[in-house]
């Protein structure tokens, strides 16, 4: 088998594909296509690359590159391309650049740096070389204009604010060997539809997909034993959750305001559940066998019935402005009950109304004024 890079003819995807075939499936958009097409049309968009690298030495005073690396430029084009000597485009060197509607990027440049192309709100395509590695934090947070992305298959590792607050955004593509996702990643990306976590991720930093608001579904791999704090908070569409065995702490509003959300799965192995604060759409919870802790579900206005494990011994607050929530199982309920205003105001109330047991609604011994059910003595 003699693998080579090629675009796909319908989706144009960049795969590998195996030159001594006549056909081959697109892994993307699983879509046959003739392989010598796809391969020359792959040739044929980096020859128009490697030109315009050729060309920019007209434009060389535009560009300050010091070591292979490119530090400033002092241009007012809409479309750069970067020139054939940088191996790396530096820190800053693109910030607020907003002329800036295209980048050209050759295939020698392994890294961005922090900041590059920050705040560049006229810039609407980029498109990776398969070379780059390494992309700085906050390097295209606030473009405003960008549409979609394939990131580089070198890729492993998403740092932080790299790509948020960029409001236009509607697809990215992960490459299939990404571990992280950073803090604030894609924070703030409020067109952005769908995204395919890819199986090889262990780590998604906080705030990562906050506010993306049109977001309906997410599969967290195998490999996450953490939902950081406020991770998909504000994703106000977010329908369909998917946590995987191996995740043991729901982080502090995690899941907040995820107002569409009305059940999620919590698989057993979890030790902490928190971050379904103003989760309005939740109508019923079941926590695991095991969690020793449960945090804030205030504001969960439609939260009817939960059940609590036996492994949880108190709760501090947590369900304040839960209206309906008045299906409580849980053998630790007792002790607990006035942490549960609902319940607490209309089935204690109505017990003590008519004189029966707090606690468990069982009537009370004549003389000794204990439950006959539970034991406790009467305390009204």
């Amino acid at each position: 088998m003699a693998l080579v890079n090629a675009i796909c003819t319908s989706c144009s995807k960049t795969v590998e594909v195996d030159s001594t075939k006549d056909a081959w499936v697109c892994p993307h958009c699983s879509t046959p296509f003739i392989v010598d097409k796809a391969i020359r049309k792959y040739r044929s968009e980096h020859k128009n690359v490697a030109k315009k690298v050729k060309a920019v030495k007209k434009n060389s005073a535009d560009f300050e590159v010091k070591d292979g690396v490119l530090i400033e430029y002092k241009g007012s084009s809409e479309e750069v391309t970067i020139p054939g000597d940088v191996y790396k485009i530096g820190d800053n060197v693109f910030e607020n650049n907003t002329e800036l509607k295209n980048v050209i990027i050759h295939d020698k440049v392994t890294d961005i740096g922090g900041y590059a192309f920050r705040g560049c709100t006229s810039l609407e395509e980029i498109k990776f070389p398969d070379s780059i590695k390494n992309i700085g934090t906050w390097a295209f947070r606030g473009c405003t204009a960008l549409k979609e992305l394939v990131l580089p298959p070198q890729l492993r590792h998403l740092s932080d604010c790299l790509f948020a607050d960029c409001s236009a955004l509607e697809s990215v593509e992960f490459p299939d060997l990404l571990t992280e996702i950073g803090a604030f990643a894609f924070s703030g990306c409020k067109s952005l539809k769908a995204i395919d976590i890819p199986k090889y991720v262990a780590q998604i930093g906080k705030y990562a997909f906050s506010g993306c608001e049109k977001i309906e579904r997410i599969i967290v791999p195998d490999g996450v034993s953490l939902i950081e704090e406020c991770a998909f908070a504000n994703c106000v569409s977010l329908a369909a959750v998917g946590l995987p065995k191996t995740i043991k702490s729901l982080g502090a509003s995690s899941f907040q305001n995820c107002t569409a959300l009305k059940s999620i799965d919590i698989p057993g192995g979890v030790l902490s559940v928190d971050g379904f604060r103003g989760c309005t759409g939740l109508r019923s919870l079941e926590i695991p066998a095991g969690v020793t802790a449960v945090g804030d579900f205030s504001g969960c206005t439609n939260l009817e019935r939960i059940s609590l494990p036996a492994s949880l011994k108190k709760v501090s607050g947590g369900f304040t402005d839960c209206p309906k929530l008045t299906t409580i199982s849980w053998a630790n309920l007792s002790d607990n009950a006035v942490n549960f205003p609902a319940y607490y105001e209309t089935v204690v109330a109505s017990r003590k109304t008519a004189g029966k047991c707090v606690y468990c609604g069982g009537d009370f011994k004549l003389l000794s004024k204990v439950c006959k059910i539970c034991g406790k003595k009467k305390d009204y």
